[in-house]
């Protein structure tokens, strides 16, 4: 991975902390068990991410769960291999996998793009109305793309 490459991440991962933290606040902490809870079912056929699709990015593989699919690209919760942080997870197609990560309790507002596809994590309860004016669309319970 190049040294760009390696700063536009760490800019996204910056500015999707911000975001997170405004969206912290508004959202309720029901929703976060909720998303918590995803993690006690057992892991699934279309959960498992293949060997190289886990290769570039630091996600414990029996963690991952299947959120939705779109276009093309599949997106994952997942866990760190310490398990302390949660991840969304984008699996395009074609293209590298990526991961964004937030050590908060609250992963809302985390955001992960790989220039092509922007999604971010939300939970039930979180208000929608604002971030469907900023052209977000809601996809499926805890997952918003654009």
């Amino acid at each position: 991975m190049t040294s760009a490459a390696l700063a536009v991440r760490r800019s996204r991962a910056v500015a999707a902390l911000g975001l997170s933290a405004l969206l912290t606040g508004c959202t309720p902490a029901d929703g976060v068990q909720d998303l918590e809870a995803v993690f006690d079912e057992e892991q699934q056929a279309d959960d498992v991410l293949s060997d190289a699709q886990l290769e570039d990015i630091t996600v414990d593989g029996d963690t991952t769960r299947r959120l939705a699919e779109e276009s093309g690209t599949t997106y994952y919760a997942a866990r760190t291999e310490d398990g302390a942080s949660t991840c969304l997870v984008l699996a395009p197609a074609e293209g590298d996998t990526i991961a964004g990560c937030t050590m908060t309790p609250n992963p809302t507002g985390t955001e992960v793009s790989n220039g092509e596809d922007t999604a971010m994590f939300v939970v039930p309860g979180t208000d929608f109305t604002s971030l469907e004016r900023s052209g977000w669309t809601r996809l499926g319970d805890f997952l918003a793309v654009r």
